[in-house]
């Protein structure tokens, strides 16, 4: 198993949880309750394309959760052995998420490739690996439960909508797990 070593430190993490955009100015938000070091699971596929000049590898990704697709910059990546902090599991098959992937990569050749007279052609699939990658997750009290915020702790960036849709449905995978285990 892969994992991806994180780069941003626990306390750079809080920083950047604590800074919000406003309209005008920078506001602050509310401290966290707690923050921790999460691996989310990720497939890795490598596409050969036929494009113009000949063949050309692409490397793209599929939440293992819900199998969305995802670009990832696998050369900024370093690599661990093993991890001691939580893991989500995967709960989408390699093959659906594989499915899903090459359908949405097929739409962007598609899109970028429609005024070109020799647009990219995905050729094959040619290497798949599971990989996990870091994010640091800060949850907060609010007046009616809890809310979460996700940060990847390789680029320091806020998750955006669609991968906090990947983290709830994990998020309550990981509960469903816990209550049949509990029973």
């Amino acid at each position: 198993m892969m994992f991806v070593k994180p780069a941003v430190r626990k306390d750079a993490a809080l920083n950047r949880f604590a800074r919000r955009r406003g309209l005008l100015f920078a506001m602050s938000r509310p401290e966290p309750e707690r923050i921790e070091l999460i691996y989310f699971p990720y497939y890795l596929f490598e596409l050969s394309l036929l494009v113009k000049d000949g063949k050309q590898s692409v490397f793209v990704a599929a939440d293992g959760v819900l199998g969305d697709l995802v670009f990832l910059e696998m050369e900024t990546f370093e690599f661990v052995e093993q991890v001691d902090t939580p893991c989500f599991d995967f709960h989408i098959d390699m093959e659906k998420a594989m499915a899903k992937v090459l359908d949405e990569y097929q739409w962007i050749l598609v899109k970028h490739g429609f005024h070109r007279k020799n647009p990219p052609k995905l050729e094959a699939v040619t290497d798949t690996r599971q990989l996990y990658y870091p994010y640091w997750v800060a949850y907060y009290k609010r007046r009616d439960g809890y809310d979460f915020n996700a940060l990847d702790a390789v680029s320091c960036t806020l998750v955006a909508i669609p991968m906090r849709r990947a983290f709830l449905a994990a998020f309550a995978q990981q509960q469903l797990g816990q209550a049949r285990e509990g029973s």
